[in-house]
């Protein structure tokens, strides 16, 4: 992470736009504090918004009806009385 006065951005933009296309990123410092986080644009999606394929299981169904049914027969078994 490269560090840089608000001035020193303003007056060579383009050189920092050059270096941030080539994968670097900067934090732009304005009296002292930094304003802004300047990074490389990316089109993957984060990680939680991707597609996931779902796993299938030995019943054929897929794993997130597998965990609902067993928490399902767990919570009906912990209401039911031992006979």
């Amino acid at each position: 992470m490269n560090y840089i006065k608000f001035t020193d951005f303003r007056n060579h933009s383009k050189e920092y736009f050059d270096k941030i296309e080539h994968g670097d990123s900067f934090v732009i410092i304005r009296k002292g504090q930094p304003i802004a986080h300047i990074t490389p644009f990316s089109d993957k999606p984060a990680g939680w918004k991707r597609k996931v394929n779902k796993v299938k299981l030995k019943n054929d169904i897929d794993s997130s009806e597998y965990i609902f049914n067993e928490r399902t027969e767990k919570w009906y078994f912990s209401l039911t009385p031992p006979h």
